[in-house]
């Protein structure tokens, strides 16, 4: 359910009483101003009404120093090849936040599921892992991710595909699948769930990791263009009203009208729908945990809320799982 900021209903000149005796006369021009004033107004913001005061009010909060078009991320994909250091830390922090529980086995194959530009794929054939695979649909990941690898010298044990993962048939399975910062920018989460199960070996597992979760206190992914962060900002304020401050701020180029249709998009699933979808594609868990980047201090808090499904709809921040097929 969305949520809004009640307003109050903008009473336009036509609705306001007049004050001014009848037949005297407009010495100060008082109704011709506030006219062009409201006039003015409307131009300058089309949001106005029910949208204005949360429009002035956020657009307050923003800044552009992260203001980009796709032209211009193109390019710096094409002139920045990165650093191994990049998935090295990628890699310490999965096995931080997995507890123990990530799988890194030199003799296993692994299938990295929108790999991006290659940090992880690479920083396990980094640890030895003789067999790994990266996915994405984007381009200029996998022409970023190919440069790293031949600058790595990890190019023999490492391989990436441009494809798209819905219609994308492997010549082999994978004893490990990879699915990092994905599941929550997958537009049918159930539907992948099951596709990737045709991917998996018999005794092989799916990692997944991923969030903020859109219902949870920062889920709607808008961190890069707000000086000041409103927790349940995307359930506060209209779809809307953000996508508007996303193009002034942040992604001018992207027309988006829905988080949806954003470019990487925001499927808007929840926490208890994330576990209907795995036990309908014929998965179980083998290790689920929530929120484990907080403070122990906290973890309890948060443990005893994600514990029941409706609360964890908008706790459950951040979601690590290993999945196994129903055999």
């Amino acid at each position: 359910m969305r949520a809004r900021l009640a307003t109050k209903r903008h009473v336009s000149d036509e609705d306001s009483p007049d004050t001014t005796p009848k037949g005297a006369p407009d010495v100060h021009g008082v109704k011709n101003r506030r006219s062009s004033r409201s006039s003015e107004i409307a131009k300058s913001h089309p949001a106005l009404g029910i949208q204005a005061v949360p429009y002035l009010f956020l657009s307050l909060l923003t800044h552009a120093r992260n203001r980009a078009t796709e032209e211009e991320l193109n390019a710096r994909f094409g002139s920045d090849a990165g650093t191994p250091d990049d998935g090295r830390a990628k890699l310490r922090k999965l096995e931080r936040r997995f507890e123990g529980h990530f799988p890194i086995e030199k003799d296993l194959s692994y299938l990295d599921l929108g790999c991006g530009s290659g940090d992880l794929s690479m920083a396990l054939a980094e640890r030895g892992v003789a067999q790994v695979t990266g996915i994405d649909f984007i381009p200029r990941n996998i022409e970023r991710a190919k440069a790293r690898a031949a600058m790595s010298g990890v190019a023999e044990r490492v391989s990436f595909v441009c494809r798209d993962l819905r219609e994308w048939v492997p010549e082999k399975k994978f004893d490990v699948l990879l699915s990092i910062d994905v599941l929550e920018h997958i537009d049918n989460p159930g539907a992948f769930l099951k596709k990737i199960a045709d991917f998996v070996s018999y005794e092989g597992v799916a990692v997944l990791a991923f969030g903020p979760l859109f219902h949870s206190p920062f889920g709607d992914h808008m961190w890069d263009f707000f000086r000041v962060q409103i927790p349940w900002r995307g359930l506060l304020f209209s779809e809307s009203l953000i996508l508007r401050l996303r193009r002034e701020c942040f992604r001018p180029t992207d027309p988006a009208m829905r988080y949806r249709d954003i470019v990487g998009g925001l499927n808007l699933m929840r926490y208890s729908e994330f576990l209907q979808h795995v036990a309908a594609a014929g998965w179980h868990f083998d290790y689920l945990a929530m929120n484990t980047f907080l403070p122990k201090i906290v973890r309890p808090l948060s443990d005893a809320l994600t514990r029941y499904p409706f609360l964890g709809n908008y706790f459950a921040h951040n979601v690590y799982a290993i999945l196994r097929r129903n055999r």
